[in-house]
Formats: structure tokens, sequence, C-alpha cells
């Protein structure tokens, strides 16, 4: 009876888990390489890590959620030289906009990641 117990609790606590994750998780093309980029739980905020191309492997995003499909963070530029930037990201319907910041979040360049 236990063990029963236990199983069905546990197959519960799976089944909320998988029904509370954050929006912006999912994977994503990136739209200049066309690579693939996994955004995924981590820590107390999202991580998004390159899964295909030339950066594969490599963690470029950490995001902490703001509320309202808004995320800010830090972000890292592979392309030039692994520089860190603020980050920040907000979902476009099924999309996500990402930006890289310097000066306090004045002047940022941003890019839409395609949700595939």
């Amino acid at each position: 009876m236990f063990r029963k117990t236990t199983l069905a609790a546990g197959m519960m606590a799976m089944m909320i888990g998988a029904a509370l994750a954050d929006p912006i998780e999912g994977t994503y093309r990136t739209p200049k390489s066309g690579a693939t980029a996994k955004v995924a739980a981590c820590g107390a905020g999202f991580c998004m890590t390159y899964t295909s191309g030339e950066f594969s492997g490599k963690q470029f995003a950490e995001f902490k959620a703001n509320g309202n499909d808004s995320y800010s963070g830090t972000l890292t530029d592979y392309t030039d030289g692994g520089k860190q930037y603020t980050g920040k990201a907000k979902l476009v319907g099924k999309d996500i906009k990402v930006s890289g910041c310097i000066l306090g979040g004045l002047l940022c360049q941003s890019e839409v990641f395609t949700r595939l």
C-alpha cells in the first residue's frame, strides 16, 4: 500500500512539474547562423545553451523572470571573444527577443530567436 501511494505521489509531482514549466522554456533557432539553442531551468532562473552549430554545448545566456513574459540577466557573445553583456529577453508570441545591452541598458542590440 505504501509503495503504491509513493509511486502515485511521484507521478503526480512529475505531472505538476511539467504543467508549471515556464513559457520561455523550449528550443529555438538562432537568427544569424540557424543553429539551435535551448532554454531550460537552471538555478533560480533559466539558461540558454547552444545545442548545435559552432558553439554547441556552450551556455550563452542566464535570465531571471521579471513577470509579464520579460526576463533579465547576462549574455555572452562568443562571436566577439566571449564578451559579457547585460541581457534581457521578452517573449514575442511563441518566439523570444534576446537583447544584449551596454551603458546600463541604454543601448541594446536585439535578435529574435524562432521557437521550434
